[in-house]
Formats: C-alpha cells, structure tokens, sequence
C-alpha cells in the first residue's frame, strides 16, 4: 500500500511518512517528518524569524493500530530558534502532547475503552502497560467529568419544566449510603453527594448555591422524612412527588406478608406451590401471560384473605393508571383506603397508615406523573461501576466515575485530547 494511503489512514495531516523501518507480526515502526519546514514562534507568534538550529534524538510515539499491529511512529524533534525574540524552543506536534509517548488519538481510544469497562481491560485490548492505562484514565476522569456536568446543569437551569429525582444508594448497605440528584426529563445526574441524613443534605445545600437557584417544578422522591423536609426548606413552591414505586412497594410488601402467614396454614403440596410462585401476586394481572394467570387464579384459591388483599392492591394499580385528574384521584384514594380497611391484617393497617400520613405527596403523582424508575435503572449501572472498580478509594474519582457513567449514554463523547 502507498505510503500516502497509510497516512490518511492514521489520520495524521501534519506529516509525511518516508518509509517503513520495520515490520512484523505484531509491530509495525514508521518514518515520519512534519510537513511545514517551520514553526512560529511561541512568543511573538512570527514565522520568518524562525530558524531550524537541529535536532534532538528522535521521538517513538505509539500511535493507533494498523491491521491489527502496534504501530510506532519515528518523527524528528527539531530544534528551533527565533532572532527577534532569541528564544529557542522544540518543534510542537499536534497529534502528540510534549514529552509524551502516546499519541493523542491513542489515549482518546485508550480512555474510552476505559470508561467503559476497567483500565486492566482496556490494558489487555490495547497491549499496553496497565499503570500506563490507568494513569490515562486518571487525568481524564475529572476533564471528562467536569464537561458532562457542566452540559447538565446548563440543561436543567435552562429547562421550561425541570423534575428532579432525588434518591439514595448504598456504597455498604446498611452503613454509608450517597444521595444522586436526578433530572428526570434530561435523564441526567446532576450530582452526588455523601450521606442521606438532613443534616448532610443541609449542608450540601449551603455550599452549592447553584443547585438553590434551580427552579423545579416537582421532585420525586420516596417517603423518606429528611428528603421531603430538605425539598421544602430549598424549594417551597415544588410539588413534591412520593414516588409511584417506592409507594406500590408497601402495598405489595403487605401481600407478600400475608402469603406468607397464609402459607403456614397450607398442606406441604399447597406450601411448596404458594412459596415457588409467590412473584406471581406482585405485578399487575394485565401484565401476566395466560399460563401464568392460570397459576395466580391457584394461588388466589387457596385463602379467601390472600384473594381480598390481592385484589386491594390490584385496585392500588388501577388507581394510578385510570385516575384522570387530581380530583379524580382524591376521591379514588378515599375509597381504596375504605376497601382496604376491611381487610383485617397487622401489614395492611400498617401499609395503610403510611398511606394516610402521606396522601398528599401521593396524590400529587397526578399533577405531574414522573417517577423516580429512570433514577432506579441508573442505581443499576452504579452499583456495576462499583464492582467493577472495587469501590474507589479517592472520592473525587469515584465521584467523577460515577457521574460519567450516568450521564455519558445522554451525552455524545468527546475525544479526550491531551
């Protein structure tokens, strides 16, 4: 192949191959020279005033692969000199930051790979050194993560009806936990911050004036106490949401406790299929194939209770799907919580009274039906970075990680250049 094809294929404008020094299975060394006989000065920008006044040892630069070979180019570093400002200064290539050995192209290629998986990954697919890899991957997580942020928050300031989502996960469960700030209609994270106590939350509000100039139009959160006071304090015109699923979780958590105190009542035969299709009483029924609501229809025969308490979470479904308006939905909510008080159970007056002391944020799902399952699905890709990077130690990495990994799939990615 030409020589001239082979550089266009490189993507290198700025030079001009001479030839092919060497060639094997696995690398392939090129000759190159930049294709302007001068450069201007860095200091009074003037070209005619430039002299070359030689060379140093050449430089070997480790470009992009070509035909599946590593692929190494051999280019000049000239010395040059100015008269007006008598200064002397090297060459300055492009494709290649100073007194680096990989070209830019290189480390974007590198970098993406990266972010995507792990350095020891990208390190394998590249065949390079793996602190190499992941040296790259350092500098470019805080460049990366500063850009994605920035096109978030200037999405959310400038949005006509800005939702945020607010929600919490585990970094251990049960020990330490982050709370992200979402904006749902943008799909974007717009932050993180440590702990989901209020006062932590407090004070994240304090030093972050930015997020207190953000004008929502309804957040949803779960029923956490401290989410909802903090939302109040910072937004106070906000609807505030509970959301639909944290919310469904407590009606379907009251079914399951009663099949499974209706379970022990059973024969063994009756026992083992209640407990091997007990997933079947969690979604609605117009979601279920036939086959598998010929099972439920089973399981729903074997107590007049777990029948009652199915079908009042059944009407919970409907509630949300067929209520119209935010009227509507009042009066909806009134006489499920009626139909739910006939049923006499421990888990269901339970789920009730949290249902009563939370109606209005519940009901407010009707005047702006957003929920928090986006925030739930990006949970997912978190928890995945976290096991992929062994829970990073330095906090502005692990932040700057996650927050690439949420935003990226909304953003187009820039090549990092270096």
């Amino acid at each position: 192949m030409p020589l001239q094809y082979i550089n266009e294929m490189l993507g290198l404008p700025e030079l001009q191959l001479h030839k092919i020094v060497s060639m094997d299975t696995q690398d392939i060394h090129l000759e190159a020279s930049p294709i302007a006989y001068k450069q201007p000065c860095p200091i009074c920008n003037s070209e005619q005033d430039v002299k070359r006044d030689g060379r140093n040892k050449p430089r070997k630069i480790r470009h992009l692969s070509v035909f599946g070979r590593k692929s190494y180019l051999h280019i000049p570093s000239l010395r040059l000199a100015c008269t007006r400002c008598r200064i002397r200064f090297v060459w300055t290539y492009g494709f290649v930051g100073p007194k680096q050995r990989y070209s830019r192209a290189f480390r974007a290629q590198t970098v993406e790979q990266a972010l995507g998986s792990t350095s020891a990954h990208s390190a394998r697919m590249q065949d390079a050194p793996a602190s190499t890899v992941q040296r790259m991957h350092q500098d470019a997580l805080p460049i990366e993560s500063e850009r994605l942020v920035e096109q978030a928050w200037r999405e959310a300031k400038d949005s006509k009806v800005l939702v945020l989502g607010i929600d919490d996960f585990a970094i251990k469960k049960g020990h330490t936990y982050n709370t992200g700030i979402h904006n749902l209609p943008g799909e974007t994270m717009l932050d993180l911050l440590a702990g989901r106590k209020l006062e932590d939350l407090r004070a994240y509000a304090r030093q972050h004036p930015d997020f207190l100039a953000l004008n929502p139009k309804a957040v949803a959160m779960d029923l956490a106490q401290a989410y909802h006071t903090w939302i109040s304090e910072c937004f106070p015109c906000a609807i505030r949401i509970a959301d639909r699923f944290h919310v469904h979780g407590y009606v379907i958590e009251s079914v399951q406790e009663v099949r499974k105190s209706v379970q022990q009542t059973l024969s063994p035969r009756a026992k083992a299929i209640l407990k091997s299709h007990h997933r079947l009483l969690n979604p609605p029924v117009d979601s279920l194939p036939e086959k598998n609501k010929a099972q439920l229809e089973i399981l729903l025969a074997f107590s007049p209770l777990l029948c009652s308490v199915w079908e009042w979470k059944e009407a919970f479904s409907q509630w949300y799907d067929c209520s119209s308006n935010v009227c509507i939905a009042r009066l909806g909510f009134t006489r499920w919580l009626k139909q739910g008080e006939k049923i006499d159970y421990n888990a269901v007056r339970s789920a009730l009274k949290t249902m009563r002391n939370w109606q209005d944020e519940i009901v407010n799902y009707h005047r702006c039906r957003w929920t928090n399952a986006t925030v739930e699905g990006r949970h997912n890709r978190i928890k995945a970075y976290q096991r992929r990077h062994y829970f990073t130690r330095n906090r502005a990495c692990y932040k700057a990680g996650i927050l690439i990994e949420c935003n990226r799939p909304v953003y187009r990615v820039e090549k990092f250049n270096r």
